[in-house]
Formats: C-alpha cells, sequence, structure tokens
C-alpha cells in the first residue's frame, strides 16, 4: 500500500511540475515559434515570389536569428517550419497584384 502511495504523489508531484513547465516556459516557446514561421513564410514568399528574388538573398532580410526556422518551396508556396515540423506555416502567392497570403490550416 505504502507503494502505490508513493507513485501516486510522485505521479501527481511530476504533473504539476509538468504543468508549470508547459505555462511558465514552453508555451511561450511555442507561441513565439508559430509567431516567428507565420512570419517567415509571409515574408520569404513574398521575397521570392513577388519580387523573384533568390532563397539566399531573401534569408539576409530577417534581422533575428532564424537558423531553427526551414523552409521549403514549392511552386508557388513557401512553408517554414521548426521543431521538425510540429510547428510550421505556409504561405502561398496567390497571383500578380495580390501578393502572398497565409494559409489558414
Amino acid at each position: 500500500m505504502k507503494i502505490v502511495k508513493a507513485i501516486g504523489i510522485a505521479a501527481l508531484g511530476l504533473a504539476v511540475i509538468g504543468g508549470l513547465v508547459w505555462q511558465f516556459w514552453l508555451k511561450g516557446q511555442v507561441d513565439y515559434a508559430r509567431i516567428a514561421t507565420a512570419y517567415g513564410a509571409k515574408m520569404v514568399c513574398s521575397c521570392r515570389f513577388v519580387a523573384a528574388r533568390p532563397m539566399e538573398s531573401c534569408l539576409t532580410d530577417f534581422t533575428t536569428d532564424i537558423s531553427m526556422v526551414s523552409f521549403e518551396e514549392t511552386e508557388t508556396a513557401i512553408r517554414a517550419s521548426v521543431l521538425g515540423g510540429l510547428v510550421s506555416s505556409e504561405a502561398r502567392n496567390t497571383g500578380p497584384g495580390t501578393g502572398c497570403t497565409l494559409v489558414e490550416k
């Protein structure tokens, strides 16, 4: 009985610690990743398809470190992702005169 009680208390303690880590650290990091991928996808899409610049030139436009963000280009879209694709955003070139817009998932 003591072992079951000890395991229960340990599990409860881990759950509380996990909740606190999520609330005060990971939640903000995930929110930042969502913003970074959306901004990156839109900016690179506009740079590639509207301004017709090469990808290497587009990546130099950022004033902050984006080394954690990976960009994939298709025929009409740019997908930006971090954490192995767990957080990603896509911007699509919607045609002449309209530029690039974020794709809703």
